[in-house]
């Protein structure tokens, strides 16, 4: 693979907002290529936009490796941050970012309210290695991960959306809630200010034909910006 094999894409939700990955290229260096601009009201009072945009593995066979995804560089007038987004029409809300950090290194806790055994794909760090691992539900039962995820590298989580379950994610055994996954939502995740490699989203292999759903936010303070800045996203291999 080379960095031809790496496309990134528009999310198929409105103004790419969330859902699958759409087939609408991102061209390079095209003013307003995801976000708009900032009118003149919101730079005054200040605000945020939110966009989820995919970057895809475009070789017909070869996997792309574990890798990081980052902003770079950091932005000069306003904040970015990123999340874990997922190839999911139903990943579409963006209050889903509202996934806590865990403090230390810990299993992953989770109970739903009732019967419920779906299962949730956790994505993080284990040991510094990218990781997904998926967990079976057993209702109101709490079950563990097998894995001890590293403090602060629980990225997100993801399954199947409920008309009536809402799950509870906990750091260790009976910890602290870090999070929910609610009636009619897909996932949650964590928003992070990915300003390196090495403390950017670091993922497992890709699969040839798929892609990585990145969520994007920037913020800026009033009267801070002249316009938005799209976030200049870099990958690379680990």
């Amino acid at each position: 693979m080379d960095g031809t094999d790496i496309g990134w894409y528009l999310s198929s939700s409105g103004a790419s907002e969330g859902g699958a990955m759409s087939a609408t290229p991102i061209t390079s260096a095209v003013d307003n290529n995801v976000f708009p601009d900032v009118s003149d009201s919101s730079r005054v009072a200040g605000g945020e936009m939110i966009r989820k945009i995919f970057m895809a593995n475009d070789h017909a066979i070869d996997s792309y490796a574990a890798h990081a995804i980052w902003i770079e560089p950091a932005l000069t007038h306003s904040t970015g941050y990123i999340g874990l987004g997922f190839d999911d029409a139903d990943d579409d809300e963006t209050d889903a970012g509202a996934l806590t950090t865990f403090s230390g290194a810990a299993k992953v806790s989770l109970r739903s309210d009732a019967a419920d055994t779906r299962a949730v794909d956790v994505y993080g760090l284990v040991g510094g290695t990218p990781t997904k691992e998926t967990m079976t539900l057993n209702g109101a039962a709490e079950v563990l991960s097998t894995a001890t995820f590293d403090a602060g590298r629980v990225y997100g989580l993801h399954t199947t959306v409920s008309g009536s379950r809402i799950i509870t994610i906990k750091e260790g055994a009976g910890g602290t809630t870090r999070g929910t996954i609610g009636i009619g939502y897909a996932s949650i995740f964590l928003w992070i200010t990915a300003t390196s490699k090495s403390v950017g989203l670091r993922l497992p292999l890709l699969a040839a034909g798929s892609g990585d759903g990145i969520w994007q936010k920037v913020v800026w303070s009033p009267a801070a910006v002249a316009g938005a800045q799209d976030l200049p996203l870099a990958t690379e291999a680990l």
